[in-house]
């Protein structure tokens, strides 16, 4: 058999994705990522909530699911001629001691300071009625049925949407446009990805922004989306019963509500960022 013959035939779908714009290429995996991550861990809940909702088995079922899919992005299983291309991606690095202490500071401050923006909003936007409701009927599960929905819901979005936006597409925005142009880019991304849920009005879009620029400038700074993964989840954990009254609002207190935490948080989150990119350096100038 010829040397022509036995090589192997190009995929022409692999050859049609290798000639777009690498910026597009990056939009389009991130959306995916999106779509794919999501919609396995929606269609896990919708499947237990509507047949068997005083047993839960979704919350564990999608823990597996995400611990999957990160194992998958982060370049495990077939096909082996892309897994280092997934794990460069993904930018799943593990931290140090010190890089994980200063990363959860200035992270916890900055997160603070964009959820007192949201809080913000809400008391004083004009916003649809539908943003104070969820999408199911939570009065009609029990306590323990509601408390798993809220803990899927932050787990898939702390897992998914950072794996999405934060790690493949804005890697792939970065190579191509630098770290500013990035950041801009895949938090118009997220905005963009929100809309199909009420309380994403105009109002909103600060909010936003913000949140893109604050997870996007951790993974500038550290390398790696695992703070944010850690923070996005705690942060839905914490705000998701609020926005749907299971729990009091902390936007009532007028520090938070009159946007006075943004102030402080942000200004606190800027010195603790400063120090997690003196922390951080050597890892930066190493990955350059």
């Amino acid at each position: 058999m010829s040397e022509t013959a036995s090589a192997p035939k190009s995929s022409p779908v692999l050859g049609l994705w290798r000639r777009l714009p690498d910026t597009l290429r990056a939009l389009v995996s991130g959306f995916l990522v999106l779509i794919v991550g999501g919609g396995v861990s929606g269609a896990l809940m919708f499947a237990n909530l509507t047949t068997a909702p005083a047993a839960p088995w979704f919350l564990p079922a999608t823990m597996v699911w995400l611990w999957v899919l990160w194992r998958y992005l982060h370049g495990a299983a077939w096909p082996a001629s892309t897994s280092d291309a997934r794990r460069k991606a993904l930018r799943g690095r593990t931290l140090s001691v010190r890089e994980w202490a200063w990363a959860m500071i200035a992270g916890t401050f900055a997160v603070a300071a964009v959820m007192g923006v949201a809080f913000v909003t809400y008391r004083h936007a004009a916003l649809p009625e539908a943003a104070y409701q969820a999408e199911f009927g939570l009065a009609s599960y029990p306590w323990w049925t509601t408390a798993s929905i809220f803990a899927a819901l932050a787990l898939t979005a702390g897992v998914v949407e950072e794996a999405a936006f934060r790690g493949y597409m804005l890697s792939g925005v970065q190579r191509r446009h630098g770290w500013l142009i990035a950041i801009v880019v895949v938090s118009l991304a997220f905005y963009v990805a929100h809309l199909s849920h009420a309380y994403a009005t105009l109002a909103f879009a600060p909010f936003f922004l913000l949140h893109g620029l604050v997870f996007g400038l951790l993974v500038c700074v550290t390398r790696s989306i695992l703070p944010g993964v850690v923070l996005h989840t705690l942060s839905d954990a914490i705000v998701l019963p609020m926005q749907y009254g299971v729990v009091p609002s902390a936007g009532e207190w007028e520090f938070v509500g009159d946007g006075w935490m943004s102030v402080v948080a942000g200004a606190a989150s800027c010195l603790a960022f400063l120090r997690l990119a003196a922390v951080s350096r050597p890892t930066r100038t190493s990955l350059a």
